[in-house]
């Protein structure tokens, strides 16, 4: 009868625990015969408590026994760590929910003790095991609304090995020693405080899970952020010499269209070499060479996807600007667009620019047709590789501000629309 007491308390221990994994786990991308391996999971879990509860029967007294307790819980719940093999999710990212799970069931069967002590049935074993399962369902619930919906919500939940140790590291700590306080601190007053610190404890430890979380999403956002700019400022330094060496060869090519044309060379060979040149001649006087050569590439680039390009201009004072902080802001509200139109009719392509200076302020706008929902700095990336995109916007709102200004973007009418509104601080080119 004691083993199969045994089994009642391990066997839902571990399915519980397995849940709650389950849960933090429900957004994550699947592997491939994902069905069977959760089955095997599953079943092989159950199994593998059929002789972990037969450790029942080793003899353990006193702090040992407490010791040997909380290891016989630890193994209970090791085969949740094969999700691993279920899920597209780092193993170390496993461990911490199973570990989480294991602390969460574990405050739910404390709270389930406090309720069945205070009833006469305190000793019947199936009432507390109701009573338990009870407690299990309303802190599943309460923990749902609470932290695990929040979890499932936040992709960038970042984990490192070093707080993935600690965590567990404490957590096992400070279970050992509440479990050691309870075997000399007895009663329903005691029982009741030593849960609330166990509650206080597992609050605590979320909350600083996520806080930690939070911070190396942000150091992590900012290090990828910063290797996109200054691949991007590399690129303008590139663009910018091609630009200049082409303008040079340009010049040169003229004169030998007006040497063609005034010769017996083919009529059609001249109006091509023409149309060349006219491509790669610079079309925009701004007033800042740089500016002529971002909208110049941007230009042909857009050209190159079948994509209507209109840019208007008008005292365009964007000398403060260093050139490819310049490059990167208009540049990626350029490359967004055209992946974006890529997918869309031949006769919806078109990205309108508007540059203007006004009143010691710079207003940057560029649209383009849009048929999505709402839009907004942040907004999740529609492109496959979400590790290395999605950093655009956030990039050209890292440039704004650093220029004392402002980024906005918003859908409507049809449209999508990229704003900056820059105040005009001196010349600062570099």
């Amino acid at each position: 009868m004691l083993y199969v007491e045994e089994l009642f308390i391990y066997i839902p221990f571990y399915i519980e625990c397995l849940l709650i994994v389950l849960l933090l786990l429900a957004h994550y991308g699947k592997k491939p015969h994902f069905r069977a391996k959760m089955a095997a999971i599953v079943f092989g879990g159950i199994l593998w408590q059929l002789p972990l509860c037969a450790l029942i029967y080793i003899p353990a007294e006193g702090a040992a026994e407490v010791v040997f307790g909380i290891f016989k819980f630890i193994l209970c719940t090791l085969p949740a760590l094969f999700l691993y093999f279920a899920f597209k999710v780092k193993f170390q990212r496993i461990l911490y929910f199973s570990i989480l799970a294991m602390l969460l069931q574990r405050w739910s069967s404390v709270f389930a003790g406090i309720v069945v002590g205070f009833t006469p049935l305190e000793s019947e074993f199936f009432f507390e095991r109701a009573v338990s399962w009870m407690c299990y369902a309303l802190m599943l619930v309460i923990m749902w609304f609470s932290y695990i919906r929040k979890v499932n919500s936040d992709e960038g939940l970042a984990l490192d090995g070093i707080t993935v140790t600690l965590f567990i590291f404490l957590s096992m700590t400070f279970e050992l020693i509440l479990t050691v306080a309870r075997n000399y601190l007895h009663g329903n007053v005691w029982s009741l405080v030593l849960s609330l610190v166990e509650l206080a404890f597992i609050v605590f430890m979320l909350y600083q899970s996520m806080r930690i979380a939070a911070l190396n999403r942000e150091r992590l956002e900012r290090s990828v952020s910063d290797a996109l700019l200054e691949k991007e400022r590399r690129q303008y330094e590139a663009l910018k010499q091609n630009m200049e060496n082409m303008r040079s060869q340009m010049h040169d090519l003229k004169y030998v269209i007006r040497a063609a044309r005034s010769g017996a060379a083919d009529a059609d060979t001249a109006k091509r070499l023409g149309h060349i040149v006219a491509l790669y001649e610079n079309a925009y006087n701004t007033g800042n060479p740089e500016l002529d050569i971002i909208l110049s590439d941007a230009a042909k680039m857009l050209a190159a996807r079948d994509i209507r390009f209109e840019c208007c201009t008008e005292n365009c004072a964007s000398g403060f600007i260093k050139s490819f902080d310049l490059y990167s802001l208009l540049g990626n509200a350029f490359d967004n667009a055209a992946e974006y139109l890529s997918g869309v009719e031949r006769e919806r392509r078109y990205v309108n620019c508007i540059i203007r200076g006004q009143g010691g302020f710079m207003y940057i706008e560029v649209s383009n047709y849009y048929e999505g929902g709402n839009a907004y700095v942040g907004m999740p990336t529609t492109k496959a590789d979400t590790a290395a995109h999605g950093f655009g916007i956030k990039n050209m709102r890292r440039i704004a501000e650093k220029y004392g200004g402002e980024l906005s973007v918003r859908a409507e009418g049809g449209a999508f629309y990229v704003s900056a509104l820059l105040p005009v601080l001196g010349d600062k080119r570099e």
